[in-house]
């Protein structure tokens, strides 16, 4: 590190932002499998048998009114649990994967509600055609609903694209900066690079404000709001920061300030 400006600091900084895009990135592609993941659901459900269907098509297939009624209290027990089973198989085939859950119930309740849960559940009965259209009706809401979460992480993910890349500007900068000692400067470099600096301390400033304000965000989609907050919490909550941009322009704006200095202790130097 060149003492005499201490950008050095600079190319030491281990700056979060780049992994907050790439994350923002994949997490993105896994909520677009997950609105995929639905849909197939939603197909699946659509093509297993009510109770109506099943004892529709007993009816036309019995020969008798005794054949009838004994196939009826015969399929009693397998229409009521095998509607229901292939749900929950269908279910954990294409939504579970994609799933925020310890366990299987767990994740159905999460998914598609309580309610459904149970009335999925093998002690609960029949396949209704009710059932069937609630869960259909419930696959489309949430395919919806996390079409909008990709689209709000896609906004996220250019948002922090652009952050980064101003980043890397300031960054190169310093680096290149370094490379000439304060000592081989006139006052006049001197000046012009205590200016630029506060230039960059300046833009840490405006974006580490307008990150602050978009945080505080609600966008409104017309089904459901999408807090900022709350996105970036599901996004960088394992993250050691919870938030990286921020916590990359404050440190960042530590090395302008460190930089500042130097150059201030030069040019008192040369009055």
């Amino acid at each position: 590190m060149t003492e005499e400006f201490a950008a050095g600091d600079a190319a030491a900084l281990d700056l979060r932002t780049p992994a907050a895009v790439e994350r923002a990135a994949a997490e993105r592609d896994r909520i677009e499998e997950k609105v995929a993941a639905f849909g197939e659901f939603r197909e699946r459900v659509e093509s297993v048998p009510t109770d109506a269907n099943r004892r529709a098509g007993r009816s036309s297939r019995s020969g008798s009114r005794a054949v009838g009624s004994a196939l009826a209290v015969g399929a009693s027990g397998t229409s009521t649990t095998g509607g229901a089973a292939t749900v929950r198989e269908a279910f954990r085939e294409t939504v579970l994967p994609y799933a925020d859950a310890d366990s299987m119930q767990e994740a159905m309740a999460d998914e598609l509600s309580p309610e459904l849960t149970a009335a999925l559940s093998p002690a609960a009965g029949g396949f209704s055609t009710g059932l069937q259209r609630q869960l259909v009706s419930r696959a489309d809401r949430r395919r919806k609903e996390c079409g909008l979460l990709a689209d709000g992480i896609e906004g996220e993910r250019d948002r922090v694209r652009a952050l980064a890349d101003e980043l890397g500007e300031i960054t190169d900068w310093l680096a290149d900066a370094d490379e000439t000692p304060l000592l081989q400067l006139g006052f006049e470099e001197l000046r012009a690079r205590h200016d630029r600096l506060e230039e960059f301390r300046a833009t840490c400033d405006r974006l580490a404000a307008e990150r602050q304000a978009a945080i505080r965000e609600t966008r409104s989609d017309g089904l459901t709001g999408i807090r900022e907050a709350e996105l970036i919490a599901h996004l960088y909550g394992e993250f050691d920061d919870a938030h990286p941009v921020l916590a990359d322009l404050a440190e960042l704006d530590a090395v302008l300030a460190e930089c500042q200095r130097a150059v201030r202790r030069h040019l008192c130097a040369r009055v």
